[in-house]
C-alpha cells in the first residue's frame, strides 16, 4: 500500500511541475504545447525517476534484527 501512495503522490507532484514547467518554457519560446501530452510525459518522467530512487536506496535502509 505504501508503494501505491508513494507512486500516486510522485504522479501528482509531476503532474503539476510539468505542466508549469511546460507553461514557462512555452511562453519563453513562443510555442504552443498540448497539455495532455506534456502531462502524461510529466508523469511517465517523474513515476520513473522516484521509482529508480526508491530503488537503488533501497540497499542503504537500515534493517533492525
Amino acid at each position: 500500500m505504501r508503494l501505491i501512495v508513494s507512486n500516486l503522490v510522485a504522479a501528482f507532484w509531476a503532474l503539476i511541475l510539468g505542466e508549469v514547467l511546460g507553461y514557462i518554457c512555452g511562453q519563453l519560446d513562443i510555442l504552443t504545447i498540448d497539455p495532455v501530452t506534456m502531462g502524461v510525459l510529466a508523469i511517465v518522467v517523474g513515476l520513473f525517476a522516484a521509482n529508480c530512487f526508491a530503488w537503488i536506496t533501497k540497499s542503504a535502509e537500515v534493517t533492525s534484527k
